[in-house]
């Protein structure tokens, strides 16, 4: 009884410090998630299970390029902008040499990607086009939605949400329209590349805003400095790993499922793995806004950091169970609410994957808390074993499970990464 009521008392004392400063943050998340689902409804009810899966696919493909920026460069400008015992100089330094590693990344990428290997990454996606007339449209929108994600890391490290929500909120109402015409009026090709158009136009909205602060923000260009490229470099490491052990292997992945069911039964997967995707989105959005810089700024008390995660665990256990529960019960109605008509088909894939997703929110939890500690090994050591169980599973399932072993290799890859996580984090959470 005693423990129950702790409990209780615990997840009101967190709902009132926790919720009461991330109601923006939850705003801005739901706006996000709801313009996330309405493209997909778009696609689903335009193109079908086909158009799904190629704006999976192309989802995937812009990751690759975003990915390593906002989980490297911007991860390490929350994390050092968050941390008080940091001097106003350094953090500057930082912010500048921030952006061009960002640049750096982005040319790379693109060299590996298009002049490397265009027929595999790209050459699903070009149909109407010309390559040339592609890339003048896709170049300077994935750019600008670097930009965009690298503008927005110093919002978010000052914990100014109100302002990071409404230019969310505005940017996924402009974004949805983009869309639409996109896919109502356009080619394939026009489609998918109003989903980069309409994200790249968060970078203006977050630019207006830094200016109108550029008083009590000091913001500004200049060379890189080594000591701060050694610290973007350990968040580097381990926003590699999340790519090649994350959106790459997806990639190829998918891309296997393509050639052995065609786009129309892959669709039905992607579906399911979309909407995963959507309240991960919700997840990342609420909680990752305001968990992550706030156990940065706590990373030298040992105690309030523990007693932070633990709260914010227990919380989130309870509310996924909930969320998640609700979705499984109700799956066919959802899958058809949120895609078309018929996508009902794919309620039996849910069953599976809502348990890997239980697993997935808390294991990210406990990857934050890594990813502040600048611990790169266990980071990466985690998402390689992950990695490989999955890849070790589907491997010795598909034969037998067909589209069902994607659900299932999912759910025993997240199960295996949180208890990694547990793993590697026991001294904090022990008492």
């Amino acid at each position: 009884m005693a423990e129950n009521t702790i409990f209780v008392r615990n997840l009101a004392l967190l709902k009132s410090e926790f919720l009461k400063s991330s109601s923006w943050s939850f705003s801005a998340v739901v706006f996000r998630a709801l313009g996330g689902l309405t493209i997909n409804k778009l696609f689903a009810f335009f193109l079908g299970a086909p158009g799904i899966t190629l704006l999976s696919h192309f989802q995937n493909l812009t990751a690759l390029f975003t990915l390593l920026p906002n989980e490297g460069v911007n991860r390490s400008i929350m994390k050092y902008w968050s941390d008080p015992q940091m001097s106003e100089h350094d953090k500057l330094r930082h912010f500048k040499t921030s952006f061009w590693i960002t640049s750096t990344i982005f040319g790379v990428t693109l060299g590996v990607l298009y002049f490397w290997h265009h027929d595999y990454f790209f050459d699903r996606f070009i149909t109407a086009y010309t390559p040339r007339e592609f890339l003048i449209i896709f170049i300077p929108s994935v750019f600008l939605m670097l930009m965009s994600g690298y503008l927005n890391s110093v919002i978010l490290a000052l914990r100014e949400v109100k302002a990071y929500a409404v230019i969310n909120i505005l940017s996924l109402l402009l974004l949805v329209g983009i869309v639409y015409v996109g896919v109502n009026y356009g080619t394939i090709d026009q489609a998918l590349l109003s989903f980069a158009i309409g994200y790249a136009a968060m970078f203006f909205l977050a630019l207006i805003y830094l200016i109108r602060r550029r008083k009590s923000i000091k913001l500004g260009m200049g060379k890189p400095d080594k000591a701060s490229v050694k610290r973007i470099g350990k968040f580097i490491a381990m926003a590699i790993s999340a790519i090649v052990f994350g959106k790459l292997l997806d990639f190829g992945v998918r891309d296997y499922a393509i050639e052995l069911y065609d786009l129309e039964r892959t669709g039905l997967w992607q579906a399911v793995a979309k909407m995963s995707t959507s309240y991960l989105l919700v997840f990342s959005g609420t909680v990752g806004v305001i968990y992550y810089p706030k156990i940065a700024s706590l990373i030298h008390e040992r105690g309030a950091l523990r007693q932070y995660v633990l709260k914010v665990m227990g919380f989130m256990t309870f509310v996924s169970i909930m969320a998640l529960g609700i979705y499984y019960l109700n799956k066919e109605f959802i899958l058809n609410l949120f895609f078309a008509d018929g996508f009902d088909k794919a309620a039996y894939l849910v069953r599976y994957q809502v348990i890997g997703d239980f697993f997935a929110l808390l294991a990210y939890l406990l990857a934050y808390v890594l990813s502040a500690r600048v611990q790169t090994m266990k980071y990466i050591a985690a998402q390689f074993v992950s990695a490989l169980i999955y890849l070790g599973l589907l491997s010795v399932l598909i034969d037998q499970y067909n589209l069902e072993a994607f659900t299932l290799a999912y759910m025993f890859r997240y199960i295996g990464f949180f208890l990694i996580l547990l793993v590697f984090n026991r001294k904090l959470l022990r008492r």
